[in-house]
């Protein structure tokens, strides 16, 4: 086996990457050190150990679609290995995991791709488990930038519209807490109710600075948004405001009510 390791600033030098905490950062790096020939690591619950690094860490690597899980035998493989990595022919030892390694493809970029059905896919949601209709698609809404804004997204296609999702419940703390059904579930408000994806984002968001990440209270949270009528940032942002001048109004003593309305001639 080759004993030296590239890394390309292709894949380290982007958001998506630099956004992850250190240690989750630091995983990569010593997963990449330790990967076969071929991208597969066979012992990554080793590797954690021996850098202090964290299941959470793990989880938005997978979350992130840094590696690729493979359940059964519990390898996972570095994604953009071939992006990172050319080993000579003379240096090259094949992987030892082959039955995974019949499982991949190589797309045009370089990345690995699950080419097999039966294989677990590298994200939280199951691609299997729902096909979003993209007649419904063209209601949802782009993710937002730490829930203040959003832009129009008419025809995005579904997949896009689960990564943002995907990403969206890593960020909150959420990478762990919901199953594949319950993330195509808080989905359905964007394709099937015509919410932003902005809206969920504020919603997770809520829970999240609550401490409270279960899909219980955040499935709530956007129910009774739905009610209120609520279905975009904007939407969300008028109510806390109406909400906050009725507290407001509940406030002002009835004699005073009365002597302002006496003052502006009502």
């Amino acid at each position: 086996m080759a004993q030296r390791r590239m890394l390309s600033k292709k894949v380290t030098d982007t958001d998506a990457f630099l956004d992850m905490p250190l240690s989750t950062q630091a995983l990569y790096f010593h997963l990449n050190m330790h990967a076969d020939d071929d991208g597969f690591v066979g012992n990554i619950n080793t590797i954690k150990r021996m850098i202090g690094a964290s299941t959470d860490d793990e989880k938005l690597l997978l979350a992130k679609q840094f590696l690729i899980p493979f359940e059964d035998s519990g390898v996972v493989v570095i994604k953009d290995w071939r992006i990172h990595n050319y080993i000579r022919k003379d240096t090259y030892n094949a992987t030892m995991y082959s039955e995974e390694r019949r499982k991949l493809g190589v797309s045009e970029s370089g990345s690995y791709y699950v080419d097999e059905p039966s294989t677990e896919r590298p994200r939280i949601v199951d691609d299997t488990a729902t096909q979003v209709r993209l007649d419904k698609v063209s209601k949802g809404k782009s993710k937002v930038s730490e829930g203040k804004g959003s832009e129009n997204t008419t025809d995005q296609p579904a997949g896009s519209l689960r990564n943002q999702l995907t990403d969206l419940v890593a960020v909150h703390g959420f990478a762990d807490r919901l199953t594949p059904m319950q993330l195509n579930q808080l989905l359905e408000y964007v394709t099937e109710d015509g919410m932003e994806i902005g809206v969920l984002n504020l919603a997770l968001q809520d829970a999240s600075n609550r401490a409270i990440r279960n899909f219980k209270y955040v499935d709530a949270i956007l129910r009774a948004k739905l009610n209120e009528g609520v279905k975009s940032v904007a939407d969300w942002h008028a109510g806390k405001e109406t909400h906050k001048q009725a507290v407001a109004d509940e406030k002002v003593p009835d004699w005073m009510r009365e002597l302002t309305d006496k003052l502006e001639g009502n």
